[in-house]
């Protein structure tokens, strides 16, 4: 992983993000973090992804992770697996925080995108409800993230996000 940081922090939320085996350590065979929420925290919207499935595994406290339109608490030792086109989110609910890992399968370029997202929350290039100030930004990390939201109308994400689009440094994201 380079002489980056292992972790990062949201600075509106608290929540942390720890990169324990990244897409280009495990031969881009998956991404495994674990994230710490503080009490009360939001996760994502509700989104699926098309290119990567999810693996969920409660370490301490409650996460609750809505699937489709069923919220369900899991607790220490608990695991979900979430296959692609599954919309999900999750989110502390509790008094409490709590720590889980995801394993990403593939995961690639989820780790930059985070980064990315973190970064910009940083630098106050973000809105107060938290989302990017720039719509090329918004792109660029849904984009990576292979993230749809569900919220946002369809035809907002495929103008957004349609076509071939080609960032530089070798990246290049194509529609799933």
């Amino acid at each position: 992983m380079g002489n980056e940081e292992r972790f990062i922090i949201n600075g509106i939320t608290g929540e942390k993000i720890t990169f324990l085996e990244s897409f280009h350590e495990t031969n881009g065979e998956y991404l495994k973090i674990k994230v710490d929420l503080p009490p009360k925290a939001e996760g994502p919207p509700l989104h699926f992804h098309t290119a990567f499935e999810e693996f969920f595994e409660v370490l301490e406290g409650e996460l609750t992770i809505t699937i489709e339109e069923e919220e369900k608490g899991y607790n220490k030792g608990d695991s979900l697996h979430v296959p692609t086109k599954v919309n999900h989110r999750f989110r502390n609910l509790s008094d409490k925080p709590v720590s889980f890992y995801v394993t990403l399968t593939p995961g690639q370029y989820f780790e930059e995108s985070m980064r990315i997202a973190y970064g910009l929350i940083d630098d106050n290039k973000i809105n107060k409800d938290g989302t990017p100030k720039s719509l090329v930004h918004t792109a660029l990390i849904l984009k990576m993230q292979d993230t749809n939201i569900t919220t946002m109308p369809k035809i907002v994400q495929t103008v957004l996000l349609g076509g071939h689009l080609n960032w530089g440094h070798g990246l290049v994201c194509k529609n799933p």
